[in-house]
């Protein structure tokens, strides 16, 4: 085996690995969260504690695009993990109104670029495209 294929091996052996400590994480933090809702809603606290809870949750969300990212290798994922990361900013911090209508334009583009431009003009087809493509030739 040459030197760069043990590299390769060795690096996504590595992304496996850390994608299953990011899911781990997020399994556990995730069942924190839901006994912290249920406090939260015991205590009758839960609309001065729901903006934290949804802090959280979708930070876990964005943990598990990104651990996603790192098993399945698709570039469209990096969209999704923007569109979170976009919204999530906007939903939790106290914005200007222009803030969140550059947020909206932001994600209006990053929709738009997954479902019309991306796949065909920015990143290069998958391997499994290509012989799709291929085949039907």
């Amino acid at each position: 085996m040459k030197f760069t294929e043990r590299v390769t091996k060795a690096i996504m052996f590595f992304e496996w690995l850390l994608a299953g400590i990011i899911i781990v994480a997020v399994i556990g933090e995730g069942t924190m969260l839901v006994f912290k809702l249920v406090d939260y809603i015991v205590a009758r606290e839960l609309t001065e504690k729901f903006q934290v809870f949804l802090s959280n949750a979708l930070l876990y969300i964005i943990g598990l695009e990104v651990a996603l990212m790192l098993i399945k290798h698709d570039s469209m994922l990096i969209i999704d993990i923007m569109i979170y990361a976009v919204a999530r900013k906007m939903i939790i911090q106290n914005v200007a109104i222009w803030e969140i209508l550059i947020g909206v334009i932001a994600i209006l583009i990053l929709y738009y670029l997954k479902c019309y431009g991306v796949s065909c003009r920015f990143f290069p087809p998958l391997r499994k495209d290509r012989e799709q493509k291929d085949g039907e030739q």
